[in-house]
């Protein structure tokens, strides 16, 4: 009877329980993968994930079928690195955003952003103000039945607009409304 080396490697490594999501098992804030998985994606099952503190390029999951697969890191930019590398470096980059330096500069240049986004949207305003004077206003001298009775005094009664066919608004009549009880 033959033993698998990798069954063997992995009874020695330290492990943890994860969710098997559509994106693969996720340790040590690590993105795995392998197309082995894919029969179980979309079930979030419970898989044991065991790891080597040496190399975190790779892991090994037990599938809910019980085999075990290796699978390896999808996020971007990682070595072959141990995990006591990982987590200093990890620790170290999350002191550079800690930086006041870095931060004062990080808030001048969104205050710039902001800055330059408010004069965009006045220049906008200003050309689209140009424009229509250029045109004539002729968009806007025309008056609209709607405020045609909003310009109607307030007599108690209901006002209503009478519209032409050519769209020219005639002389209004207002109308009494008899109350019955």
């Amino acid at each position: 009877m033959q033993r698998d080396p990798l069954e063997f490697l992995a009874a020695f490594l330290p492990g943890a329980y994860r969710v098997l999501t559509r994106t693969g098992v996720e340790i040590n804030n690590l993105q795995y993968w392998s197309d082995a998985l894919s029969p179980w994606v979309g079930q979030y099952k419970k898989v044991v994930v065991t790891y080597d503190p040496r190399d975190i390029t790779f892991v090994y999951v037990r599938t809910p079928g019980g085999v075990l697969v290796r699978c390896s890191v999808t996020t971007p930019g990682i070595a072959a690195i141990s995990l006591a590398e990982w987590h200093s470096r990890r620790r170290y980059e999350d002191s550079l955003g800690k930086d006041p330096e870095l931060i004062a500069r990080r808030h001048a240049s969104m205050r710039r952003n902001d800055e330059r986004v408010a004069e965009a949207k006045a220049s906008r305003r200003i050309r689209r103000r140009q424009a229509t004077q250029a045109a004539g206003d002729r968009f806007r001298g025309a008056p609209t039945p709607t405020s045609i009775l909003t310009q109607l005094p307030d007599t108690g009664a209901h006002a209503a607009a009478e519209l032409e066919p050519t769209g020219k608004v005639a002389a209004s009549h207002i109308y009494e409304i008899d109350n019955y009880e």
